[in-house]
């Protein structure tokens, strides 16, 4: 049965050994970028698993071409850690400060003292904010100096596919068209992104391609686990889309299977005795966000929230009356929340709307939030949005599954700060 449906078949601890010791371990640009994403024990523990299989390494150009791309806006956004982290510190001054003043004469706690706790919070937000000033203005610096890019180099250096000419660029485009409109995956689910449709498609190819050449093993690490590239079941990933083990074998005649990072360094962690923490394991599951409907990701952001900030602090709207979903009490500001699967949602909304919404003083602020990175066109339309109003707008890439994450929470407190504080009006 096997020999017939073997696309159904996920590799036995045999068949994964050889696709570990004899095979192509193909990097998608989001497993490239994701020890950016993560702490230094864990993205420590990523690369030494990968510099065991240095020798059967290897990235598609669309994959290098893509981190290269995407490669700025990760590092300037995982720089920003303490920009959220100065409007929870003032509110919590002012409280300290009022009760302060409302025991003032008390004989347990003397004008000395208070001042004394006083000056150690002064410090903590100076410091915070010296830490951010100086991360925030650094990032060519961290674009030049970069330790992750020096592994990278290493452990990829001849390791990557050639670069396409325009003709053979421009007939990779044709063939993924054609493959879009004859439903075949990958990258069906990125055909109608206003840029970078063809990314997946053309990662594909590539792939194809390679293992044609070497006739080995293939093994693709991927943290792209929407459906046009994986199985699932009961919402659990179970394996690549048995469409392209089929193609893999018809095409290239070799076996295929494909991991998230976090099945990846478990598996081959296991194999090559170098077992990754549990903490490594929970930040590394964080990278794969799996498709979710509009709703279910406008569910997660209120869900976070709610677990952020009290219910009556967070304010559901009718989204025909205006373009913002939701909107966060912070003190006497309010930030106005639009909520996306795709960025391109701030284009196809009314600009004149949002723009009314904040000068109008029902909003504060806007953030845009959305699982996907920001393309250009995306950004461009920020910028004229902020330009068009005197108040901030600003965008987070976020995912449920990094719920742990306090970047959302960092990113309304962020802009809160940023804005002036205007009394509410419904």
């Amino acid at each position: 049965m096997k020999n017939t449906f073997s696309e159904y078949y996920s590799p036995s601890d045999s068949e994964y050994s050889n696709f570990l010791e004899a095979g192509t371990i193909a990097l998608d640009a989001n497993v490239l970028l994701a020890p950016y994403k993560v702490d230094g024990d864990t993205g420590r523990q990523i690369f030494e698993i990968l510099t065991q299989l240095k020798d059967r390494l290897w990235a598609p150009y669309q994959a290098g071409y893509e981190f290269f791309k995407n490669r700025p806006g990760v590092i300037a956004g995982e720089d920003k850690v303490y920009q959220g982290l100065e409007s929870p510190l003032a509110v919590a001054r002012k409280k300290v400060e009022d009760h302060l003043k409302s025991i003032a004469g008390h004989p347990v706690v003397t004008p000395s003292d208070a001042k004394s706790i006083m000056d150690g919070i002064d410090r903590i937000i100076s410091k915070v904010h010296t830490l951010q000033k100086g991360k925030d203005s650094r990032l060519e610096d961290a674009l030049r100096d970069d330790p992750i890019l020096k592994k990278w180099e290493d452990l990829l250096e001849s390791r990557i596919g050639e670069c396409p000419t325009p003709d053979a660029l421009r007939e990779l485009k044709e063939t993924v068209s054609k493959r879009y409109r004859e439903g075949a995956p990958p990258g069906l689910q990125d055909e109608d992104k206003p840029e970078n449709s063809y990314g997946d498609g053309i990662l594909w190819l590539q792939l194809l391609d390679k293992a044609r050449a070497t006739q080995s093993p293939t093994l693709l690490i991927t943290n792209d686990v929407k459906d046009d590239w994986y199985r699932r079941h009961g919402g659990k990933t179970i394996g690549a889309r048995v469409e392209l083990v089929r193609e893999m074998q018809e095409v290239a005649g070799v076996p295929y299977y494909q991991q998230p990072l976090s099945f990846f360094v478990q598996r081959a962690g296991k194999v090559l005795h170098k077992p990754v923490s549990e903490k490594t394991v929970r930040q590394v599951v964080g990278l794969s966000v799996p498709a979710l409907s509009g709703s279910q990701f406008e569910e997660s952001v209120r869900s976070e929230l709610l677990a952020q900030f009290p219910s009556h602090d967070v304010i559901e709207y009718p989204q025909q009356l205006t373009p913002v979903d939701l909107a966060v009490r912070v003190g006497s500001v309010v930030v106005g929340l639009v909520v996306s699967l795709n960025g391109t949602y701030l284009r196809r909304s009314t600009i004149q709307l949002l723009t009314e919404a904040v000068n109008g003083r029902k909003f504060d602020a806007i953030l845009l939030v959305t699982p996907k990175p920001l393309t250009e066109r995306d950004r461009d339309a920020l910028t004229d949005l902020s330009e068009a109003s005197t108040k901030p707008f600003d965008a987070i890439t976020w995912g449920p599954a990094r719920s742990t994450s306090p970047r959302l929470t960092q990113a309304v407190y962020a802009l809160a700060d940023r804005s002036h504080a205007s009394p509410w009006r419904s």
